[in-house]
């Protein structure tokens, strides 16, 4: 009977040896590999400059390739505003040249030198206008100031659009970043379980399969972690690349990301701005600019009428510089044309008549992508009103299941501790608890991507 006891009690110091052995190195590696992802995320965060949300729209807006190429076509429609409305003043050229005569030639028969001064100068003065070309210019000017408004919507969207990436990679950012905490907070509750079980097994009083269960939970916390601060490198970098900086930059951690279940406009009223939306505005100017193109291409059909006037003059002298040699001075021979010209194509190819149909075509084209530009925003609009409308009921439930979900695991820990209920309870409300919190962020993520959407759709901050 004494021999049994004693096996039986050197057995269990073996096993609980062997328990303590394996669990003492998982519990040091795990407080090791914690130590080295902080200081990992803190070399991280000192490289990285923290930039608020404003600032790095405002960098963003003034860097990124879309923005400068949008403002781009907006100097250059402003160029041809003004070329158009330069069409109506009269052109104006000056012209003057000079040669240098000298050498021999034959005269009866013989070879002479030539006479006479050697320069000879030319100088004249051109002005043309167009009369009359069939209110071409005027719709060409009407075509270059729709091209122009077309432009400044182009440019307004252009700019939001910029917003818009720069809000989703600085929210990706924010949401590894409260993904980093919840990892921290789960490797925090895995570390403690894992204690509590090693305690509990070296007593007698659980089995192995609940320590190792618990170290499995340690090493899911880790890689949590690590996964978290990875998204968050990679969201740093993008925050980076998309507003132009050269250096690292990180969302600041006191930066508010707004007010996700603020109030919005009514229903309405968002139709209201859907209406006056830059991407609407950009396709209301072209199809005006293509009706302008139209119009301006039915003057080809009419006859065109210019007035040019004409002065010239020629002189020699025998220097290369004299005091008469001045336009319009008095004593040189000149001569003054004033010119009318009048010419009606009767017939050119049938180019005019392709171009009529190009004209059309290019109209009803614009007619059919203001149609879609109307439609997609509405589209759009219902598509991410209704998206933020769900993330902000998912937030306010998530939390609800937070704080249920942590009194649970508060429950089933005390019952652990007392002997009341097993590990895979306690492991079950665990996940629970994480699973909350993760779907919480992503959540809060949804959200601030619906509302930025809105903005980049309505062109104003919502």
């Amino acid at each position: 009977m004494f021999r049994l006891k004693c096996g039986v009690l050197s057995r269990c110091a073996v096993a609980v040896l062997g328990a303590v052995l394996v669990a003492a190195p998982l519990s040091s590696e795990a407080q090791t590999r914690d130590a080295q992802a902080r200081d990992a995320q803190m070399r991280g965060d000192e490289e990285a400059r923290p930039i608020r949300l404003r600032e790095a729209i405002e960098q963003a807006q003034q860097n990124a390739p879309a923005v400068v190429a949008a403002r781009g076509l907006e100097r250059n429609a402003a160029a041809a505003g003004r070329s158009a409305l330069a069409a109506y003043i009269p052109s104006l050229t000056l012209n003057a040249g000079s040669a240098r005569s000298q050498g021999v030639q034959f005269f009866q028969g013989t070879l002479v030198p030539l006479r006479g001064d050697p320069w000879n100068y030319n100088n004249g003065l051109v002005a043309a206008v167009q009369l009359f070309d069939g209110n071409q210019r005027w719709n060409e000017l009407s075509r270059s100031r729709a091209t122009a408004d077309a432009a400044d919507a182009a440019t307004i969207q252009a700019r939001f659009d910029a917003a818009l990436q720069t809000k989703q990679q600085f929210y990706a950012a924010v949401a590894a970043r409260e993904s980093e905490a919840a990892a921290k907070a789960q490797l925090e509750q895995a570390d403690q379980q894992l204690k509590a079980s090693t305690a509990r097994f070296v007593a007698g009083v659980a089995t192995k399969s609940d320590s190792l269960r618990s170290a499995i939970q340690l090493g899911n916390a880790q890689l949590a972690v690590l996964t978290a601060q990875n998204d968050l490198r990679v969201a740093n970098a993008a925050l980076t690349r998309v507003i132009g900086s050269q250096t690292v930059v990180t969302p600041a951690a006191d930066d508010s990301t707004g007010d996700l279940l603020g109030e919005l406009p009514t229903e309405q009223e968002l139709e209201q701005l859907i209406a006056r939306s830059p991407s609407v505005m950009q396709a209301e100017a072209n199809l005006m600019a293509a009706r302008a193109s139209r119009r301006a291409q039915k003057s080809s059909y009419l006859p065109s009428l210019t007035m040019s006037y004409n002065y010239s003059y020629t002189q020699t002298s025998a220097k290369f510089s004299s005091s008469d040699l001045w336009l319009f001075s008095g004593g040189n021979p000149n001569r003054q044309q004033l010119n009318f010209n009048f010419s009606y194509p009767l017939f050119n190819g049938l180019a005019r008549e392709q171009q009529s149909i190009q004209t059309d075509v290019a109209a009803r084209n614009a007619e059919a992508q203001l149609r879609d530009a109307r439609l997609g925003s509405r589209q759009v609009l219902t598509q991410q009103l209704r998206a933020l409308n769900n993330a902000q009921a998912r937030v306010q439930v998530q939390q609800a299941a937070i704080a249920a979900a942590e009194e649970d695991l508060r429950v089933q820990q005390q019952r652990y501790a007392l002997g009341a209920s097993t590990l895979l309870d306690l492991l079950t409300s665990q996940t629970q608890l994480n699973q909350a919190r993760q779907a919480l962020i992503q959540a809060r993520f949804d959200g601030r991507i619906a509302r930025a959407q809105l903005s980049a759709l309505l062109g104003r901050e919502l």
